[in-house]
This record gives C-alpha cells, sequence and structure tokens, in this order.
C-alpha cells in the first residue's frame, strides 16, 4: 500500500474488509496521521484484525531511481521478523537489496520527520546559506530525529541507519526532494500557498511539521529545527528570523 499519509487510514478500512485472514500487508507510505499524530501501524493495528501480519517500507528510495533500475538499498520493518522478511524477499533484486528489522517506530518516525528537516535543508539553501548550514542543519536535525526517536520507544541503530540518516540526507541534499523545494520556495520569499502550486503534489512534511511540534510537546523532547520549521509554516516567521533564533540558542554540548 502506498498512499499519502493523509490517505492511509481511510485506504486501510476500506482494503480490511476484503483481505482474507492472516493476508500480511505492507506500506511504503512516509508520515503520521494528520490530528491524531499517530505512527501508521498504530493506525494498521486500530484497523486491521489483531495479529495481521504487517511491516513498514522505507529508506533512501526516490521512486523515479527505482523504477530506473538505479541500486537503491531500503529496510523493512515488521511486527514479527518472518513477516519482515517474507516482503524483504519479494523486493530484493540485481539493484534493490532489501535489510529487515523490528523496529517500526524507528522506521516510520525517521520517514516522517525526515520531511521536515528537509524544508529546513531547502530554506537555508534558498537564503543562499551554503554547504556549512545544510550540513549543519542534517547533522543537528538527526540529533533531533534521535531524541524523539527514542523519547517513542525507537531504537538509537534505526536513526544511524538507512531510513535515518540515510533518507534524511537523500531527501536534505536532492531537488527530487517536494519537501527541500518547498524550503527553497519558502527561503527565495514564496508563500507555502506558491510553493504548492509549483509542486502540484503533496508535500508531507507541511502536515508532518504540525504533528512533530505537537509530540514534541507531549513527550517534553526539544526539537529547535522542527520547532522553528512549525512556526515558519503555520505562524507566518520570516526565515531568516528562524534561523537567528537557532543561532541565538544558549551554547550548549554537542552531545547534551
Amino acid at each position: 500500500m502506498v498512499v499519502p499519509s493523509h490517505a492511509f487510514r481511510s485506504v486501510l478500512t476500506m482494503l480490511a474488509p476484503k483481505l482474507a485472514p492472516g493476508t500480511p500487508l505492507a506500506w511504503a507510505t512516509k508520515g503520521l496521521e494528520m490530528a491524531s499524530g499517530k505512527l501508521l501501524h498504530q493506525v494498521a493495528e486500530e484497523v486491521l484484525p489483531a495479529g495481521t501480519p504487517h511491516a513498514v517500507i522505507s529508506g533512501p528510495t526516490f521512486a523515479r531511481e527505482v523504477a530506473a533500475g538505479l541500486p537503491t538499498a531500503a529496510t523493512v520493518a515488521g511486527n514479527t521478523t518472518a513477516v519482515a522478511e517474507h516482503f524483504a524477499a519479494l523486493l530484493r533484486g540485481a539493484t534493490f537489496r532489501a535489510y529487515t528489522s523490528t523496529d517500526r517506530i524507528g522506521l516510520e518516525l525517521g520517514g516522517a520527520m525526515k520531511n521536515v528537516l528537509a524544508i529546513a535543508a531547502g530554506i537555508s539553501d534558498g537564503l543562499g546559506f551554503g554547504a556549512n548550514s545544510r550540513a549543519a542543519l542534517i547533522t543537528r536535525g538527526l540529533a533531533e530525529m534521535i531524541r524523539l526517536g527514542e523519547a517513542l520507544g525507537g531504537q538509537r541503530e534505526t536513526f544511524m541507519g538507512l531510513a535515518g540518516v540515510g533518507d534524511l540526507v537523500l531527501t536534505c541534499t536532492d531537488d527530487q526532494s517536494r519537501n527541500r523545494r518547498m524550503g527553497l520556495a519558502l527561503g527565495r520569499g514564496q508563500s507555502r500557498e506558491e510553493a504548492h502550486k509549483a509542486i502540484d503534489q503533496v508535500v508531507e512534511g507541511v502536515d508532518t511539521a504540525r504533528e512533530i511540534h505537537k509530540l514534541g510537546k507531549q513527550y517534553g523532547v526539544e526539537l529547535p529545527i522542527s520547532e522553528q520549521v512549525y512556526q515558519v509554516i503555520y505562524n507566518g516567521l520570516d526565515p531568516r528570523a528562524a534561523v537567528h533564533a537557532l543561532l541565538a540558542r544558549e551554547p550548549k554540548a554537542e552531545t547534551a
């Protein structure tokens, strides 16, 4: 199942009665459920019969490159090791390598949060701040991802892998990313509406920024980069003021 996150529950609800008992289901959707902020496996467990084998597929996988047969790697995390291996085996091929995991939380949060951080990287580049700034945003963004992920029950190792730093680097650095292009537009002075119209596709990070903002407050986790993206998108904060707010934060140890 590959649908935008805002349609995940409704499509799954229509699909569930048509699945034979025990049919395994996997999805490549990246994002959180709007309003509830739930991870998608939590939604699946509410909609599907108890015990349904399921898995999430995530990693640095621009669809155009996968379709072109360019070398790609991703991770499959299931509610059991067996279902993760089942779908990984289906995906593996001459140019596609699939790894397995049982950390659905880590895979899903990484796949959602990297979109917010890609908007931040795009804003920085749109403002003309250069490679140093982009590298700093990616690195400190990863630290935010790990902090929130561990608070939710994810594994640090997952965020250091394909679905974490791998997808984060991909989405923050290549203009195939709709979220990066949204950030570029905002950094160049366009409105969110103007950017959406130009991109003409779903930009998952816009909705996800709001849900990550809520999760940070709920779990008491400091997410300065994600918070500034939220302020730019939803409260009209000038992107340059957002950067100033990040630079003006109280100094601290990098690992604190």
